[in-house]
């Protein structure tokens, strides 16, 4: 017993030293193959949950155990190394420069390729870039950095929309999005801005991918053409921009911190006159509506002693010097098997115009946990708070063109709260901004789970989960006159009015998709994808509108006279079925097959069910054959492709509308303006394109060069129709526009050294936009309304 005893007590005591003695530590130094030092490379121990990260001179020291530790170092912008150490307690690691691998991009699905394997073309926009520009939208960031993209900004306002096409607009139908398809870490992210026209008052508001942190962005691949978006089905018709965010590498935890400001002015002025003042004929009047139509300003000020001695630019006072500023915070770190990262970012733009503002507050969390060598799960979720005070810019404009130089339209507001004004319906703007208020408040939440599953080598299989939720909150106040002596009331708060809107739109997103890859021989291998995709979409909006207050100043619904309640909803789902083979060989040959069809609710069978394919090919010559020392890399490349595309929800039938409610407690019906046709049939798009990417003299001259042909038929468009029908328009299928045009980059490299880098990008586009054809027995067909589609008023 005192034998088992001394041998347990043993056991016990040396242990530790057993244990003690198979730990060491490994030191050494990080350095690429000049001898530079790679500062803060990150130091792995292979399987095992130890992990540093290298100093400022790429010096690291890390515990290990065993006889014959492996060691990963990797660093931004370098080639992995895996290293035996053995017995060595002192290493010297040779990092190798990433310039000469291969390029790997984004693709659809956020599959990610070697981009010489692709047969259409995609650019990528890395996130240093975006934060270079200092753009507070991520659609304005890309103004100039891919070809074939449109982007039109809808002003200078604090947080203003932006519009991206992409490759020309392929519907002519006004009401539809020819906006592509956004894309978040894989899960849909909706992009509308949801303007709503209140009494012909338009409010530049938000796109919702301005939401989005900059600071969180690590790429921004753009697909262009049909093939690279066919596997995303009818929402990638019109291209697809997919966003991959922020993600931690294994060490110690990071923090990084980034603030900008910057200021805002009108970069220039109408020219205005400072000789003549109020009146018109040369009659001076400073109640008159003609602003500067009058006598000279030496004969006013004789004949009125008020007079400025100078009369005032009323452009210059009106705007005023705006500024906004961003302070983000980013943290990260973890193990191989546990990587967390999170961001803070605040942002706030104040504007030009007087009494207009943006803000936009962000929050994400996101995780990469990997459970074994089979299993890895990886979660985020974004919140944002984004809104502020919109102004009417154009009305804006409009009342500052009226105004009299006469008069200092900064002295706009009396003690009493009123405006100051020199005449009945001359509104002064400044104050117009004051009082008539429009402030959004929007809340959102992006999140989304990933699994993946690799239960052999050969097979992957993915499933993501994402929604894509907010509420947007609108509210539009003008007080009513206070019948004071002298008032004069603004014309567009007329008696008084409160304006709600409660906006809400969730998309949810269900993708799931395996993966098999097989090598049959050194030179042929093949990846065959196969998957199945749910969309579900709700969106409702109410609106409650009151007018003449009882109390001037009580902005409450409850104090309106007359109101009124407004209510809309809509649902949507779309279930898709798709695959994808890649055959290649000997890596410099690329065959891309794919296959999709897609089941959408706002379609009639046989109607709502339909299939479009898509074919590429790749052709790296520059691997295939001995090129030049001056010729860095070749490649050909052609595709074809097919996309089917539905219409918006509620367009095979006709529906009603519901009146103000009278006063005999009853509900008025009205017939929609429109009939939907109950046979309509998906719009196809075809696709052709091909190209070439030449790169010389070590990658310092790139040449990237497409051309394509893109035809949109079947359109389904609201057609004009005798009213003796009982409606205005069919809703049908009709006609065809094709989009046809080239598109280059170019690139240069003309410093590179150690210490400096200097590139430069060039990108060219044209695209010929034209209505082939309409349908039989149409000589034309309306799409604007009397005021015009984008203030025109077209036809085809």
């Amino acid at each position: 017993m005192k034998t088992k005893l001394l041998l347990v007590w043993l056991i016990i005591m040396y242990t530790p030293l057993l244990v003690f003695s198979q730990t060491r530590q490994i030191t050494g130094r990080v350095i690429n193959e000049n001898g530079d030092p790679v500062p803060l490379a990150s130091v792995i121990v292979k399987g095992d949950n130890t992990g540093v990260a290298a100093d400022e001179t790429g010096r690291f020291s890390i515990s290990v155990t065993g006889s014959n530790p492996v060691l990963v170092i990797s660093s931004v912008g370098f080639q992995n190394q895996e290293i035996r150490a053995g017995n060595t307690n002192n290493l010297s690691v040779v990092l190798q420069g990433t310039e000469e691998l291969s390029e790997v991009v984004v693709t659809a699905l956020g599959i990610r390729r070697e981009k010489k394997a692709l047969g259409y073309s995609a650019q990528e926009i890395k996130g240093d870039e975006l934060i270079a520009s200092r753009q507070t939208n991520i659609v304005n960031a890309l103004r100039g950095k891919v070809a074939g993209v449109q982007i039109n900004s809808g002003g200078g306002a604090p947080g203003q929309g932006s519009r991206i096409i992409i490759r020309g607009i392929k519907s002519l139908d006004p009401s539809r999005d020819n906006q592509p398809l956004f894309i978040i870490d894989g899960i849909r992210m909706d992009n509308s801005t949801n303007t709503i026209d209140d009494a012909g008052e338009i409010r530049g508001l938000s796109n919702r991918s301005a939401d989005i942190n900059p600071d969180d962005v690590e790429t921004i691949s753009v697909l262009r053409g049909g093939a690279a978006t066919a596997l995303y089905g009818q929402a990638g018709s019109n291209g697809v921009v997919l966003i991959t965010t922020k993600s931690a590498q294994a060490g110690k935890l990071k923090v990084s911190f980034t603030t900008s400001y910057g200021i805002d002015q009108v970069n220039k002025f109408p020219e205005v006159q400072y000789k003549y003042s109020q009146g018109f004929g040369g009659i001076y009047d400073s109640a008159s509506f003609w602003p500067s139509w009058g006598p000279a300003v030496e004969e006013a000020k004789a004949l009125d002693p008020t007079h400025p001695d100078k009369l005032f630019n009323h452009y210059e006072r009106g705007y005023e010097q705006g500024n906004q500023f961003r302070n983000s915070i980013n943290l990260s770190g973890g193990t191989e098997n546990a990587l967390l990262t999170s961001s803070f970012s605040y942002f706030k733009q104040n504007g030009t115009i007087p009494s207009s503002d943006y803000k936009n507050i962000s929050a994400r969390v996101g995780g990469q946990f990997k459970f074994s060598n089979k299993f890895k799960f990886n979660p985020s979720v974004n919140f944002i708070n984004s809104g502020g005070l919109r102004v009417n810019a154009d009305r804006f404009n409009e009342s500052l063109t009226y105004w009299s130089p006469r008069w200092d339209v900064k002295n706009y507001i009396k003690p009493d709260g009123t405006m100051i004004t020199y005449l009945a319906g001359n509104n002064n703007p400044i104050y117009g901004t004051y009082s008539n208020r429009f402030k959004d408040n929007v809340n959102r939440i992006i999140g989304n789970v990933a699994i993946t599953y690799s239960p052999f080598t050969w097979l992957d299989v993915d499933y993501k989960l994402g929604m894509d939720y907010y509420d947007d909150f609108r509210r539009h106040t003008g007080p009513g006159p206070l019948g004071l002596v002298g008032e004069i009331p603004h014309e567009d708060n007329g008696l008084g009015f409160v304006d709600e809107y409660r906006i809400s739109n969730r998309i949810l997103n269900s993708i799931v998709m395996a993966s098999f890859k097989k090598n049959w021989t050194e030179k042929f291998g093949t990846v065959l994808r196969a998957g199945n995709e749910v969309r579900d979409e709700k969106y409702s909006q109410l609106l409650s509108n009151g007018s003449e207050l009882d109390v001037p100043d009580l902005l409450s619904l409850n104090n309106a006279k007359v109101r009124s309640t407004t209510q809309y909803e809509q649902r949507y789902r779309i279930v898709s079925a798709y695959g994808n083979l890649t055959l290649s060989w000997s890596n410099y040959l690329f065959l891309d097959v794919t296959a999709r069809n897609d089941w959408s609710s706002t379609l009639t069978k046989p109607n709502n069910s339909f299939f479009y394919p898509s074919a590429s090919i790749s052709y790296v010559f520059s691997d295939h054959f001995k090129m030049p020392a001056w010729l860095t890399f070749g490649k050909l490349r052609a595709s074809l492709a097919a996309v089917g595309k539905d219409t918006r929800p509620y367009q095979t039938s006709v529906y009603y509308n519901s009146n103000v409610i009278t006063s005999s407690s009853q509900v008025t019906w009205t017939r929609s303006d429109g009939k939907g046709i109950a046979t309509l049939k998906p719009e196809r798009t075809s696709t052709f394109e091909i190209g070439t990417e030449l790169r010389f003299f070590n990658n310092r001259i790139g040449v990237d060069f497409s051309w394509y042909k893109l035809n949109s038929r079947e359109q389904i468009l609201p057609v004009s129709v005798s009213p003796t029908t009982g409606f205005t328009s069919f809703i049908i299928n009709a006609g065809e526009i094709e989009n046809k045009g080239v598109e280059m980059v170019l690139t240069a490299n003309p410093v590179r050294s150690d210490n400096f880098r200097w590139d430069a990008t060039l990108n060219f586009s044209a695209n010929k936009n034209r209505v082939v054809s309409l349908n039989e027995g149409l000589d034309e067909i309306v799409i604007g309304s009397q005021f015009g589609y984008a203030g025109s008023s077209p036809t085809v």
